[in-house]
């Protein structure tokens, strides 16, 4: 059952301390489009400095914002104080929250989280992962040697980064490939916030339902004829010692979806854009190609690509030096977290030997990202391509920043590759 959690959206008190101060204009940290031009990663710096844990108001409402790595470790980490079945993002409409609760990994909590990452976990092992190499570098070989014989500028994001995780998430869910672009663009409707107006809420709306419509289709088919796939695991997994609902197997895939295709394509296209823009640091890479899993995970440090992750307080608790309230909502900002000067020396320099490097773009404690070995690979499988293909990487024009506040990267790269004289 849900413990009863007074969830005090919308409400704005200035009885909390201390209040989000630091600058001149008010910053609206809620906003898709705070998150367009950069200035967040100096708002977050001076943050730090100020006050690591702040109440903030915002358009959707007042809630503590943390943006030290301490802090937010310590959220993570404490399911019991800091509850994510009660909602784990801004934004999101109470209602299907309160619909999915404890029914669906993201927003679960306790045994009921357990029993259900157990349903996922066989397919996001290291071994299961391990395997999807091969396919992954096949299709990464044959995407680039199209791209380079275009001898042209494209769109990163479009043209190679969110192509990459459909190849492997469809494969592994079982989705025919003539449905992989469609079911991509209803995602991608689904998961975009950057209109707050009751129209595109909405058309997000209609979008989740029309990618449950998909999901039942497919769980009946599945039931019918079963396929080596997470829809058919889920289907005769025992989580808890009872299965699954069917409403539960397709909330579970419109979960992996977001996980899935949302967040792998903001590193990938981030990591060509820093790495154009750090000509050295690739230029060492293709000298020492053995640095790629720490380059790898500097990359993810560096882009970040979930912006936030929101708890509720289920009891009164100090954090820092904030005193937060029962039912009070908490959002960690993972980006300022992996950029704390306390924790990472010459933070906002890119590196591609860091050590140690303790981010936390995949989150901590028992919500630690069940996809984070998936993601590693593509990310570690890209680069691998790219050192053997390309010998320059150059942007064409002005990175365009997507507006959300809950995926941080970009909407548009165009680049420019000149491919390597041995590939």
């Amino acid at each position: 059952m849900t413990e009863s959690v007074t969830h005090p959206a919308q409400v704005w008190d200035i009885g909390r301390s201390p209040v989000w101060e630091v600058s001149r204009a008010p910053d609206d940290l809620a906003d898709p489009h705070f998150y367009t031009d950069g200035r967040h990663l100096e708002i977050w710096r001076a943050a730090r400095r100020v006050h690591p844990v702040a109440w903030t108001e915002s358009g959707e409402g007042g809630v503590w914002s943390v943006t030290t790595h301490r802090e937010g470790l310590r959220v993570l980490k404490q399911p019991a104080v800091f509850r994510s079945g009660l909602g784990m993002r801004l934004g999101s409409d109470p209602a299907a929250v309160r619909a999915a609760s404890d029914r669906m990994l993201v927003v679960s909590d306790g045994e009921r989280h357990r029993a259900l990452r157990s349903a996922h976990s066989s397919w996001f092992t290291p071994r299961a992962v391990a395997a999807l190499r091969p396919m992954l570098q096949r299709r990464l070989d044959a995407a680039l040697r199209e791209l380079l014989a275009r001898g042209t500028a494209f769109d990163a994001v479009a043209e190679l980064a969110v192509r990459i995780p459909t190849w492997v998430l469809f494969d592994m869910m079982g989705v025919a490939g003539e449905d992989w672009e469609e079911l991509a663009r209803m995602t991608d409707r689904a998961f975009d916030d950057s209109d707050g107006d009751p129209a595109a809420r909405a058309a997000r709306t209609e979008a989740h339902t029309e990618i449950f419509g998909y999901f039942a289709d497919l769980l009946d088919q599945r039931r019918e004829c079963p396929g080596q796939d997470i829809v058919t695991s889920l289907i005769q997994a025992r989580p808890g010692g009872r299965p699954l609902s069917d409403e539960d197997v397709i909330l579970n895939c419109d979960g992996l979806m977001n996980g899935g295709l949302e967040t792998t394509p903001h590193a990938v296209s981030g990591a060509l854009l820093v790495l154009a823009q750090h000509p050295r640091a690739w230029e060492r890479l293709k000298e020492r190609p053995d640095l790629v899993d720490s380059a790898a995970e500097e990359i993810l440090r560096w882009t970040s690509p979930p912006t936030h992750a929101m708890r509720i307080a289920t009891e009164d608790t100090d954090l820092g030096p904030a005193r937060i309230r029962r039912g009070d909502r908490v959002v960690i900002w993972f980006p300022s977290c992996n950029r704390d000067e306390s924790v990472f020396d010459d933070p906002d320099t890119f590196l591609i030997d860091r050590s140690p490097n303790p981010h936390i773009s995949f989150g901590a404690g028992p919500h630690h990202c069940i996809g984070s070995t998936l993601a590693r690979l593509e990310v570690r499988c890209v680069l691998d391509a790219l050192l053997r293909r390309v010998r320059t990487i150059e942007v064409v024009g002005e990175p365009v920043r997507r507006a959300s506040n809950f995926l941080h990267g970009l909407a548009h790269l165009e680049v420019r590759l000149t491919p390597e004289d041995r590939a």
